[in-house]
């Protein structure tokens, strides 16, 4: 009768895991579509391409939940369950840290140096706040491509959807400067 309920009790822990981590999953997919696609926080400094970024560590556990539900409902061991998790699990994480690095590689060769932004007009896309305390995003012309880049601005308000901005200055490699302007027509 004790295994039955230790059997169970590691059943509903896979369950909770594999439903974490599908929870997880669907939200950062929700935020990719509403263009949010650099929101994968990364535990090592690889800027988006790490082993440890939050996408692959989604798909470890993603991994080893789902497997371990399917290893014990079809009669396996705990021992065996957990193995086979573990291992699914980094076979996702693998795969997942490899597809994130060969995404990253087809931007990289894009070669769209945002320096070239500094002193275009451009519209905002997501509201940037004021005073630098958060970033926004911005539509920009560069290099003759329509760039969405993340944004921040200096002003006391905050430059809200559909407005147009002025680049002033690169922050950093991915982070623009902007300014507002005033009505539509008004290039000062």
């Amino acid at each position: 009768m004790t295994e039955f309920f230790e059997s169970l009790s590691a059943l509903l822990a896979f369950y909770a895991i594999a439903i974490v981590a599908s929870l997880v999953l669907v939200v950062q997919i929700a935020l990719a579509l509403l263009g949010f696609d650099d929101v994968d926080a990364d535990l090592d400094a690889g800027g988006g391409m790490g082993f440890l970024s939050v996408r692959a560590l989604v798909a470890f556990f993603g991994g080893l939940g789902w497997t371990g539900v399917i290893m014990l409902e079809n009669g396996a061991s705990l021992p065996a369950a957990t193995a086979a998790g573990i291992g699914a699990g980094l076979a996702l994480m693998l795969m997942m840290a490899w597809i994130i690095r060969l995404i990253y590689s087809f931007q990289e060769t894009g070669t769209i140096d945002l320096k070239n932004a500094i002193g275009q007009v451009g519209t905002v896309y997501v509201t940037v706040p004021a005073r630098r305390s958060g970033t926004g995003r911005i539509r920009v012309a560069v290099q003759g491509r329509v760039k969405i880049a993340a944004a921040l601005t200096g002003s006391g308000e905050p430059i809200t959807a559909e407005k147009r901005v002025r680049v002033t200055d690169l922050v950093d490699s991915r982070t623009l400067l902007v300014e507002p302007l005033g009505e539509i027509g008004e290039e000062g």
